[in-house]
């Protein structure tokens, strides 16, 4: 790139120089036989000189005035005023009385067009005006304005990069040691967002994006041509303003660590020509590499060849931790799960970011979307007296993501001490392609609680099932990934509940996913207009998903709701450790161990259980608000009932379900346990688990999916223990 602008550079001085001197009537610069450039090195020395000097003050001043930006900004503006002095200039140089008018001027415009390309028809003026010293400087000087124009618009195209590279080989020698690295491979919305959050929260860490341009092996190893250089160019002037606010440094590679094939051991960053930012990583306190575009493959790919970077692996303590924006299906948790453990094999940490999970965790996070805040409660005795139906419409990520949740999270206690009535329909135009994998993901969950349903949104079937079901429903889910549909349809549904549930006092919630970014804003006016004309009904609608919250340093890289659990597991233990201790001591590789021997379990198996352990104490964590509102305790009062109750938690005997109080605030206690029963069935259920006399972690087996009432009191002491470390949180939130 740099080659680059000195030829151009070179062109313009020969463009001005050249054309002024022989506008002085002697062309004596590059005439063929008394080429000074040849027979005069001193002179052409001295030329040069003068021109790096004036070039310094020229740059220095339109840097420090910033008429370069401002320029490059009007560059439209710029070029056309440029071409119509140029058609101007030439036509008065072609004038011949010979010729017409309306030849000179097709003429002067393909020549003024010429300029822009550093070429002249110098040879079709007249003579005369060729020895025309103010006439020359003119044509010189409009020649020499169109040069810089061009150089404009490739600055403008490529100049960034060049910058960058200057700045990356600054920051390697002098800026790079003992700061955290947050490597992001490609550009897209979701990494700028992530990057910008990472500097707001940790203000001296290294962000560095690397532009990834995707291309044939075959054309990767053709000779470099401007064509090329404009093309790979895939950064816009957004985000060329959003990269300046952060300080990120951007480099640029041809494919990708998912196109590194050949032998087992590689050097990830020699073999993509990024030998300074590997440099910079080497020096890092901490580095982290993201692969957050949508093309799953490529994301996963790249993190795997990365652990064949030696040199990577060999960090110690330091090595990078992967995120890869991925399903959290069944293949992409293998290497999910083992990268976790194995640090004997310096194995780098592969975590994954599935926007569809992390989307619908906003919705666990948000206290009016809880299936809770859906039904009628007796606080009094901690059951539900109401049934919980809804409807999902795309049965995609998001969508079976979103049923997870809410068949979870509505598991609550009937009157009858039995899991209170539970309905879902999910909708899809493709989901004749989808039903037999859910089917057998889950086969303990059949069509009497999850209906699958093929039929397209605007089609009249849809519609009629609409018709059925709206008067019964308390939630809907939509998620069919196109925001412009999602809200027409959110829309429509919300006014047609409005003319078909007009007598009924059941609350419904709509809850529409925004993808995009740049739609937040109208999307977040449609909903709140909505929702304030007709705010007297049980009727709500509302946004979740927004990429902004998604990608953040609190979902992401400090993982609050990781974070949140290793705390629930701390109080759970009774223990004196720190959470991360005995998070590590609880699910490690001792404990690894001590289940490959004491269960003879392969030690694929016992990795899954401890990841199923942990799935559960997420899950407690998470679904701490919904336990606190069947106990009647909201977050903003009710401190004596909170009080009162953490007495008889504390009073509780371990291994016994008899708590030491009146009788009515025992069987609320002991009604919300059963909740975190039902919870923990249902849990089981979406990961494939079904009944069974023995455990069999194998055969995904357990004993205890089975009614509260047929487990024996130490199993049911285990509920007892979640809903205690419950309070127990609550209790000690409150005191601070």
């Amino acid at each position: 790139m740099q080659l680059l602008f000195l030829d151009g550079a070179m062109a313009i001085v020969k463009e001005f120089l050249g054309a002024t001197f022989q506008g002085l009537g002697e062309p004596w610069l590059w005439s063929g036989g008394e080429n000074i450039l040849a027979n005069n090195l001193a002179s052409v020395l001295q030329i040069v000189t003068l021109f790096l000097l004036l070039s310094t003050i020229v740059i220095c001043v339109l840097v420090k005035t910033k008429i370069v930006e401002r320029l490059s900004r009007h560059i439209l503006l710029l070029s056309v005023s440029v071409w119509l002095l140029g058609v101007f200039v030439y036509i008065i140089g072609f004038y011949n009385k010979d010729i017409s008018g309306l030849s000179i001027v097709a003429r002067a415009v393909i020549s003024s067009f010429k300029m822009f390309v550093m070429s002249n028809d110098l040879a079709r003026v007249g003579v005369t005006l060729q020895h025309n010293s103010s006439y020359m400087t003119l044509f010189a000087i409009v020649h020499f304005v169109a040069a810089v124009t061009t150089s404009l618009f490739v600055f403008k195209m490529v100049g960034y990069k060049i910058k960058s590279s200057w700045a990356i080989l600054w920051y390697r020698w002098f800026g790079s040691k003992g700061k955290s690295v947050h490597l992001f491979w490609g550009v897209n919305e979701a990494s700028c967002l992530l990057a910008e959050d990472i500097r707001q929260r940790y203000g001296d860490a290294t962000i560095i994006f690397v532009d990834v341009d995707k291309e044939s092996e075959e054309s990767a190893q053709k000779k470099v041509t401007l064509n090329q250089i404009i093309n790979s160019v895939t950064i816009n002037d957004s985000e060329i303003e959003r990269f300046d606010a952060i300080g990120a440094l951007v480099d640029h590679c041809v494919n990708g660590p998912d196109e590194l094939m050949g032998k087992q051991s590689i050097d990830v960053f020699d073999a993509l020509h990024l030998k300074s930012i590997g440099r910079i990583v080497h020096n890092s306190r901490k580095s982290f590499f993201y692969f957050l575009s949508n093309n799953e493959a490529q994301n996963i790919a790249g993190a795997l060849n990365l652990e064949r970077d030696e040199a990577l692996c060999a960090m110690g303590a330091n090595r990078p931790t992967i995120y890869v924006h991925a399903r959290r299906d069944a293949n992409n948790e293998i290497f999910d799960h083992y990268s976790q453990y194995d640090d004997e094999l310096q194995r780098l940490k592969i975590k994954l970011v599935d926007s569809a999970y992390l989307s619908v965790a906003t919705l666990r996070s948000m206290d009016s979307a809880l299936p809770i805040r859906c039904v009628d409660v007796d606080s009094r005795t901690g059951v539900v007296t109401s049934s919980f139906n809804a409807l999902i419409i795309g049965f995609g990520g998001t969508g079976q993501e979103a049923f997870k949740f809410l068949y979870e999270y509505s598991a609550f206690v009937g009157p009858d001490m039995r899991r209170s009535p539970f309905k879902c329909y999910a909708i899809d135009e493709k989901m004749d392609a989808i039903a037999g994998q859910i089917r057998v993901k889950m086969p303990a969950i059949g069509d009497d609680e999850l209906s699958l349903i093929e039929a397209a949104i605007d089609s009249e079937a849809f519609w009629h099932k609409i018709e059925e079901i709206i008067p019964k429903l308390n939630y809907v889910v939509i998620a069919i990934n196109n925001d412009a549909k999602s809200l027409s349809l959110a829309v429509n549904l919300f006014k047609y509940a409005l003319r078909h549930r007009a007598s009924s006092d059941r609350v419904l919630r709509i809850m529409v996913r925004c993808y995009d970014t740049s739609n937040e804003i109208r999307m977040n006016e449609v909903v709140d207009n909505l929702n304030r004309s007709v705010r007297d009904t049980r009727i709500v609608i509302g946004l979740y998903g927004h990429e902004q919250e998604l990608y953040s340093c609190n979902t992401i890289l400090s993982d609050a709701i990781l974070s949140d659990a290793k705390e629930f597991h701390r109080v759970y233990e009774h223990s004196t450790l720190s959470a991360d201790e005995q998070w590590t001591q609880s699910f490690g590789e001792a404990e690894i161990a001590r289940l490959v021997a004491a269960k003879n379990m392969s030690r694929y198996h016992a990795i899954y259980d401890i990841n199923r352990r942990i799935e559960q104490n997420i899950s407690n964590s998470l679904h701490r608000r919904t336990k606190m509102i069947l106990l009647g305790i909201d977050e903003s009062q009710d401190a004596e009932r909170l009080i009162m109750l953490h007495e008889c938690v504390n009073m509780r005997t371990v291994g016994s379900v008899a708590y030491d109080c009146d009788a009515a605030t025992q069987q609320l206690l002991l009604n919300v346990a059963r909740v975190e029963h039902e919870r923990w069935v249902a849990s089981h259920k979406l990961m494939g688990y079904r009944y069974y006399k023995e455990n069999d972690y194998v055969r995904l087996m357990h004993k205890c999916l089975c009614d509260w009432d047929s487990l024996d009191e130490r199993i049911q002491s285990y509920d007892c223990n979640v809903v205690d470390t419950t309070i127990r949180l609550a209790y000690e939130w409150r005191r601070r």
